[in-house]
């Protein structure tokens, strides 16, 4: 029997990427959001595997001039680079590492405005309990109960849905960031495009009073219209179980902090922090993930997608990829339930075996990013990832990085 109503809980990508998917397939459905239509959407990332699902949801006419609408710089021109504390490059690469391919570097408002084309979201909309009904699922929210055929969480780490149904599962890692946003000119950026156009992580040296190091990245944000000023966002990150510091409840006293660290690293990068205005919000937060749990029983009503599902660290830049790829696996699934192919529990399952075991191995190499970025490269290490950078830069075949990157979407 065709679906009456699938209930998306959740605007971001996933969820709108799945909205887009059913819309082309002529599947009812509900988009609901806690938040107001302005809330922030983040900054900026990278998108690489998800681009052929994008394709699927968007369809060829919506991607045209999609990379060049969402990317951070206006342009299909992106990289990223690993660099040393003192500016020597370890591993430059044209694209991103998408291992098969180039991806881009985009800004997640954009993102979020293309996905939103012809979609309907209903904002203020807070979930507070999910229920399994006889029939139907049935969803406790700030504004009345809703019932829907399939119920999906698209709400992100903290998810509402997930916790209903199966309990928080967020855990908080050691790993820790201080972050602000900030204009520079056009000349400023220039210092720093010559790893990237985009983005690079420099790694800070090992101290002999310190057993982990302090990491510096760098992300353009946007670019305005004249080309002249560019909105970026830098990041200091560590491990507090290496590094354990003293955290103030204060701007000041975050600024003050980001001021030491900034010492560290070589002059661009140093006064990039250290000349960030004092009154500019300085954030401190904990890296975040959430491994799939195989308690989740979707009783043919209600899944999860994205973070809601599997949130990863940042740290393989992979988290909305694989978030889109699951609301288009989902998606086919649905459509197939819809058309009376498949039953509902079967769908579910189907896409639930598939995106749970991707979403373990994504989130276990991301973790293990995370961790080891911290700890500091040896001497031998550098040179590796040297030579590594040489035989890249002549093949310009990027799937070699799979032997070094490992893949988590296959």
């Amino acid at each position: 029997m065709p679906f009456n109503k699938i209930l998306i809980v959740g605007s971001g990508p996933a969820g709108l990427t799945l909205a887009q998917y059913l819309k082309r397939h002529d599947v009812p459905f509900q988009v609901v959001e806690k938040a107001p239509v302005s809330r922030l959407q983040g900054y900026s990332v990278s998108i690489h595997f998800a681009l052929p699902y994008l394709v699927l949801a968007l369809g060829e006419d919506k991607m045209k001039g999609f990379q060049e609408y969402v990317s951070v710089n206006h342009t299909t021109d992106t990289g990223v680079a690993l660099v040393n504390y003192d500016g020597q490059v370890l591993l430059k690469l044209d694209g991103i590492p998408a291992l098969s391919g180039k991806g881009i570097r985009a800004n997640r408002t954009r993102i979020r405005d293309r996905l939103m084309e012809g979609i309907n979201v209903e904002t203020d909309v807070e979930v507070t309990d999910v229920h399994f009904g006889d029939h139907q699922a049935v969803v406790k929210t700030s504004k009345g109960d809703i019932c829907a055929d399939i119920v999906v969480g698209a709400d992100g780490l903290r998810s509402a849905v997930r916790s209903s149904i199966i309990g928080n599962k967020v855990q908080e890692l050691s790993v820790v960031n201080l972050s602000a946003s900030r204009n520079i000119t056009r000349q400023e950026h220039e210092v720093f495009s010559k790893y990237s156009p985009t983005h690079f992580i420099m790694f800070g040296p090992k101290t002999s009073n310190r057993q982990g190091v302090v990491n510096f990245f760098y992300s353009i944000n946007d670019v305005s219209n004249d080309g002249e000023t560019y909105n970026v966002r830098w990041v200091l990150s560590w491990d507090q179980g290496l590094d354990l510091r003293e955290i103030p409840n204060t701007n000041d006293g975050l600024h003050k902090i980001a001021y030491e660290m900034a010492d560290q690293f070589y002059e661009p990068v140093k006064k990039l922090i250290q000349m960030t205005d004092p009154s500019t919000k300085i954030w401190f937060s904990h890296a975040s993930q959430c491994m799939p749990d195989y308690s989740l029983d979707n009783r043919g009503q209600i899944t999860l997608i994205g973070d809601a599902l599997h949130a990863m660290t940042a740290y393989r830049g992979e988290g909305l990829n694989h978030a889109v790829m699951d609301a288009v696996l989902l998606g086919e699934q649905i459509v197939l339930a819809h058309q009376g192919k498949r039953s509902v529990t079967e769908a579910l399952t189907t896409y639930q075996k598939q995106a749970m075991a991707r979403g373990r191995t994504a989130v276990k190499a991301s973790y293990e990013s995370a961790m080891g970025a911290h700890l500091g490269f040896s001497t031998l290490y550098k040179f590796s990832m040297r030579v590594l950078n040489l035989v890249v830069s002549n093949l310009q075949d990027y799937n070699i990085m799979e032997y070094f990157w490992g893949n988590t979407h296959k």
